[in-house]
């Protein structure tokens, strides 16, 4: 099938030892703590719950949220807000916090000041990198139509079988057409030297529904099997300078797999 509207993958969260920090306050002239993030990459999704997890675990009597509100500029951008649920006081220290200058602020939009004042703050930017194809996917399948069960079986001689078997793993598979030149170079190779090293990403099929999103990694490509490379072919003799993807197929991401 071929989707209505143009998707937007978002990708780039890269958390390292310069952009790990998260000072904050939970009481007026109180002692400030210091959130710390785990090195890796993310996607949204998973820095909004690493964020979390570390202001939690910095200040475990009260309880934090991060949220992402996708909606904006037609689905094309995001705002990510930052809440303490539980006090009645929140500051964030971008600009003084003693590791302002390894702050996380950048990756999740935020600017290099202090937000102070609130119990919940939003950022003034969207976050990530966002690549948005020319024009709508083709050959679609969601996670609807494409399942399997990894593991092995054994069958015995009188045809009874014996299975282990791992959780069921579901996959998105589109391709896109006619990409310019220009935006091949700028945009798709980046995003692609990201998908390779099998970094996970965001896939939402339509802008038009912001909030129905995968979050996934490269399974195969056109141009490899494992996914760990890619190729743009030029839509030769028709369109020349326009480029296809080739066939992609995207592993969602899923919790742990266990035995069944």
């Amino acid at each position: 099938m071929a989707l209505t509207a143009q998707s937007l993958i978002l990708y780039g969260y890269d958390v390292d030892v310069n952009n790990r920090a998260l000072d904050f306050k939970t009481s007026f002239g109180g002692s400030e703590k210091q959130a710390s993030l785990q090195l890796g990459s993310y996607t949204l999704t998973g820095l909004m719950t690493e964020i979390a997890r570390a202001m939690n675990e910095a200040d475990p009597a009260n309880s934090f949220v991060v949220t992402a509100n996708r909606t904006y500029v037609g689905g094309t951008e995001n705002k990510v807000t930052i809440a303490c649920t539980s006090s009645g006081y929140l500051d964030l220290l971008f600009l003084s916090g003693s590791r302002n200058t390894a702050s996380c602020r950048s990756l999740i939009g935020f600017n290099a000041v202090d937000y102070t004042g609130l119990t919940s703050y939003t950022g003034n930017n969207t976050s990530g990198v966002s690549l948005i194809p020319d024009y709508a996917g083709y050959n679609y399948l969601g996670p609807e139509f494409l399942r399997k069960v990894f593991g092995s079986v054994n069958i015995s001689a009188n045809g009874s079988k014996e299975a282990i078997v791992y959780q069921i793993q579901r996959f998105i598979q589109v391709e896109f057409k006619y990409e310019q030149k220009a935006k091949v170079i700028s945009e798709w190779a980046d995003f692609m030297d990201w998908a390779i090293q099998q970094k996970s990403f965001e896939f939402t099929p339509e802008i038009t529904s912001p909030n129905v999103f995968y979050e996934v990694t490269l399974e195969t490509s056109s141009d490899d099997s494992k996914g760990l490379g890619y190729k743009m072919t030029e839509m030769l003799p028709q369109f020349p300078n326009h480029y296809a993807t080739g066939s992609l197929r995207f592993r969602q991401v899923v919790p742990p797999a266990g035995f069944i």
